[in-house]
């Protein structure tokens, strides 16, 4: 990849993505204010990183599944079972569509037992915002925000925040160089709208 394009590129984590695509990747970043990108040509881009909110997700999917190239999106895509049958119904056409998984880069394949456990969420709901947390879980997981300092514990593997910094790293540059997780973007969806259903 040689051009990459953020949408959503002024909004915390597109500032993110775009700043490790400066820093880390040799790659040229166009970076797209949300509002207006719809109405925007961004086929010469060899890339495009949507972080732009969680219920426009699907929309920018659409809009740039056109051009045929490779699409990396901040999670969670959906958060409603229709939606779902949605991205089932739109990924059946076989695009090259990711979604951010830091956490797949904190793995060490472990099997133990995973905890998370922060007072604080996002407008997604806290279940949503550990859609990698219980993605990544290959047993038990425990998912709370009753917790003043962040924890988070990983197949049996302690995670600290410096930890998580440098996974958003290794998952940028890593896509860039060809890493995706297309089998798995359904999986964490459907545990994740499971375990709602379980509550």
């Amino acid at each position: 990849m040689k051009k990459i394009a953020v949408i959503g590129a002024r909004g915390n984590m597109g500032m993110r993505y775009a700043m490790i695509l400066k820093c880390y990747c040799d790659v040229e970043v166009v970076e797209i204010d949300m509002h207006n990108h719809i109405s925007c040509d961004h086929t010469d881009c060899d890339g495009y990183i949507i972080a732009t909110p969680t219920e426009n997700h699907l929309i920018d999917i659409c809009v740039y599944k056109q051009w045929k190239k490779p699409i990396l999106c901040e999670k969670p895509i959906i958060k409603t079972k229709d939606d779902y049958y949605n991205l089932v119904d739109l990924m059946a056409e076989g695009m090259d569509l990711s979604m951010i998984n830091q956490y797949a880069f904190l793995d060490h394949g472990n099997d133990g037992h995973t905890e998370y456990n922060y007072f604080k969420t996002g407008k997604d709901g806290l279940m949503w915002d550990c859609i990698n947390v219980i993605g990544t879980a290959r047993s038990s997981y425990d998912i709370k925000k009753t917790n003043l300092v962040w924890k988070c514990i990983l197949n049996g593997d302690r995670v600290n925040l410096a930890d998580i910094d440098k996974s958003y790293i290794d998952n940028i540059t890593a896509w860039v160089k060809g890493w995706r997780n297309t089998d798995y973007i359904l999986e964490a969806h459907s545990k994740v709208l499971g375990a709602l259903n379980e509550r």
